[in-house]
């Protein structure tokens, strides 16, 4: 997760938000799943089929748009949602297991009519950003 949790922290960064914004922002994990896993049915690191797991903050709506037909509890289920599913292996983290989101600080310089600097401190973890000059 590590180097995803910098490239998504980096193009919030990049786009323009603070530091703050862009840690809180929430995150997804691609294949996630290791032979150590703490969440059940994690399939092995570089499976096909392996899951996208979505932290608190993505809608609901958005993970389920993503899942395939094998959420689905009945067939009329099924039914209903033949062909407006993507068919990925979609699980929304809530609580604790956010902790496979990453945590991190970061410090931004910036160079406004004066030096500033930026700070920001994940909420996911205890910690905090100071910037010292």
């Amino acid at each position: 997760m590590q180097p995803q949790g910098h490239v998504q922290v980096l193009l919030n960064i990049l786009r323009g938000w603070s530091p703050q914004d862009a840690l809180d922002a929430p995150r997804f994990c691609i294949s996630a799943g290791v032979p150590d896993a703490p969440i059940k049915n994690a399939h092995s690191a570089g499976d096909i089929n392996s899951e996208v797991y979505f932290e608190t903050g993505i809608p609901e709506e958005v993970v389920s748009k993503l899942r395939g037909v094998f959420y689905c509890t009945t067939p009329s289920d099924i039914a209903h949602l033949h062909g407006t599913e993507m068919g990925h292996d979609a699980r929304q983290v809530k609580g604790m297991g956010r902790s496979m989101m990453g945590r991190g600080q970061v410090i931004q310089k910036l160079k406004r009519t004066q030096l500033v600097w930026a700070a920001g401190s994940d909420l996911r973890a205890d910690g905090y950003a100071v910037a010292q000059i």
